[in-house]
Parts: structure tokens; C-alpha cells; sequence
């Protein structure tokens, strides 16, 4: 092991990033992207619609320019594309409630000792039916920014070796399908290939737009329901998807899924994971590991698992083949 010397950067970067989110969190409670999209530019007005102190307003204000959701010109305060896409309330494209719910939940993050001390999530449940709201809002981005996403789904394809040429005419089940670009890039390329989406029905209503934008529409079904409880079929499928969801679920719940998932598939088929992926000795992941401490928080139920735990899993259910194919794409066979 290598030794380190000790660096208050470390800590330093970490407490300024707080520091970041804070400002993003106090706009947002203030209504301040909504209020200048409603034509308020100059402090003054900003602060007579917000009703808020003139000096703090504008120290606010000054701090949210760097961060590139304000930019400002002659004392007046715009939106940037960013700010004007994401965080104006009424937009389709509105992010802000997902923000102040999930990564800004300060009371939940202020609980975070408490569920480390019972092992209990504080946050609620992201898992249950009754946050379709929040999961809509969370995928409505994708409406403007699904080119962006489509390119990392073709890249993730490519590395499967999964193709109009390999694999023409695919059936695909994408299982809690969110935005649904990872699948209905496939059908984007092969216009005999079909996407069966399955979640929540107001996140449907967000994955039929962006089939919509992407010229798809006719190629995709969709089924409502939550997915602990939802009829997958039977030998229907060539290919079943779980994007970022099984991390949400215990070991049994995984098992579970992925037993519908090899009935769903035709002999043959190919089950694809596509999550983050815990290292084995859970210690260098970060992006994995602070996903399963936000989760520990806000969803009871929840782990992200390790690619020898994944492998577990599919094999118990009669999967084979199981490989590692990058830092957070599994795929095994029927």
C-alpha cells in the first residue's frame, strides 16, 4: 500500500462543492430562474417579485454567474441555455424538483448520520410507485438533450457488438425505461426493430415524446406498471435492459427480476445491464459509492453491487456467459 501524504485539498474541494450545491438550492427555493424568465432582469425588480433583502439578493445573484446559470451584463441578470432548459418552473424540460428532492435534500442530508446509526433510509422511498412524478421530471431533460445520450447508447451497442447487421430486426424489453435513448437507438437504426418500455406512466408520457423526436414512434410500445409487479411475457424478447434500476432492490428483489427477465428472453437471448458497478473491494468506485450512500439514504431496499455479485445473480437464474464488458456494462445469455 502506498503511503500518502496528508492533503487539507482533499477536504477543502469537497466543503466548496457544498458550498456550490448551497447556491444552487437557495435560487431554486427562491424561485429565482422562474422570476427572470418572467422578464424580472435588474435587481430591484428581482428583488420586489422575490421579496427578499436587496444585498443578499445580490450576492446571490453574483454567485450563480461562475457557476454558468446566470450570466450578467450592465446590472442586469439573463438565464443562461442551461438555466433557462432545466430550472424555470413549467418548462417540460424542469429539473429543479428532482434537484431539491434527491442531491439538494439538505433535511435528508442532515437525517444521513441518523441512517447510519439504525441502518435505516431516512429519504423515503425513490422505489415506489408513488414517485412517478419525480421520475418523469427526472427524465424530462433527455427531451432536449437525447442526441447527446443517443451517442453513449450507440457507443454502449458497439461494445456488445449488438447491431442492424448482428442482431437485425431485435425485440427489445427495456425495463424501467426512464428516458428510453439506450434502446431506441436500436430502433433508430433498424427500422424492423421494435422497444417494449416498461415504467411508470407519466415517465412513458416523457419516453413517448423523445421516441417522437427521435422518429421512432412507431416502433415502440409501451406498459405501465411498476416493475416488481409487471408481467414481462414469455420468450418475447431478444434482448432485456435494466439501465441504472437493480442497485434499488435487495438481493431477492434482483433474483427476482432477473428470473423474468431469462422467462421473457427467447432461447438465445441477451439480458444487459448497464448501471454502475461497485469495485470488489468497494474502495475505488466513487461514482459507485457515493450512488450507494445517496441510495443507502433514499431508498430502503437498496446496494450497488459488485460485477462478481452481478455474475451471482445472473448465473443463479440460469444465465450464462456473464461478462464485464466496461466499468459499468454487464451482459450475460440465455
Amino acid at each position: 500500500m502506498t503511503e500518502q501524504a496528508p492533503s487539507l485539498e482533499v477536504i477543502d474541494e469537497l466543503e466548496y462543492g457544498v458550498w456550490k450545491a448551497t447556491v444552487l438550492k437557495v435560487a431554486l427555493e427562491l424561485d429565482v430562474f422562474t422570476t427572470i424568465a418572467q422578464g424580472h432582469h435588474t435587481l430591484d425588480d428581482i428583488v420586489g417579485a422575490t421579496q427578499c433583502s436587496a444585498r443578499g439578493m445580490r450576492i446571490l445573484l453574483d454567485a450563480l454567474c461562475p457557476l454558468g446559470l446566470l450570466s450578467k451584463s450592465r446590472g442586469e441578470y439573463f438565464l443562461t441555455p442551461t438555466s433557462e432548459a432545466f430550472l424555470v418552473q413549467g418548462k417540460p424540460t424542469y429539473y429543479g424538483d428532482w434537484c431539491l428532492e434527491t442531491g439538494l435534500a439538505w433535511e435528508v442530508r442532515g437525517l444521513a448520520a441518523e441512517s447510519v446509526r439504525t441502518g435505516t433510509a431516512v429519504g423515503g422511498d425513490l422505489s415506489r410507485p408513488d414517485t412517478e412524478d419525480l421520475w418523469a421530471q427526472y427524465s424530462a431533460p433527455d427531451i432536449l438533450i437525447w442526441p447527446q445520450t443517443a451517442e453513449k447508447a450507440r457507443e454502449m451497442w458497439e461494445i456488445l457488438g449488438v447491431n442492424k447487421e448482428t442482431k437485425p430486426g431485435l425485440h427489445i424489453l427495456d425495463v424501467a425505461c426512464g428516458y428510453g435513448v439506450k434502446s431506441l437507438v436500436l430502433a433508430q437504426a433498424d427500422p424492423d426493430a421494435r422497444v417494449t418500455g416498461l415504467d411508470f406512466e407519466k415517465v412513458l408520457k416523457v419516453t413517448a415524446k423523445i421516441a417522437e423526436a427521435m422518429g421512432v414512434a412507431n416502433q415502440v410500445t409501451f406498459r405501465s406498471g411498476d416493475i416488481l409487479t409487471a408481467d414481462f411475457g414469455a420468450e418475447q424478447f431478444d434482448i432485456v435492459l435494466f439501465g441504472g434500476i437493480l442497485y434499488y432492490f435487495n438481493p431477492k428483489q434482483v433474483e427476482e427480476l432477473l428470473q423474468r427477465a431469462h422467462k421473457a428472453l427467447k432461447p438465445g437471448g441477451l439480458v444487459v445491464i448497464d448501471s454502475r458497478i461497485a469495485d470488489e473491494e468497494r474502495c475505488e468506485a466513487e461514482m459507485a459509492l457515493m450512488i450507494a450512500f445517496q441510495l443507502f439514504i433514499l431508498a430502503p431496499e437498496s446496494e450497488v453491487y459488485t460485477f462478481s455479485e452481478h455474475k451471482g445473480f445472473l448465473e443463479e437464474v440460469g444465465f450464462t456467459n456473464v461478462a464485464q464488458q466496461s466499468d459499468r456494462l454487464i451482459s450475460a445469455k440465455k
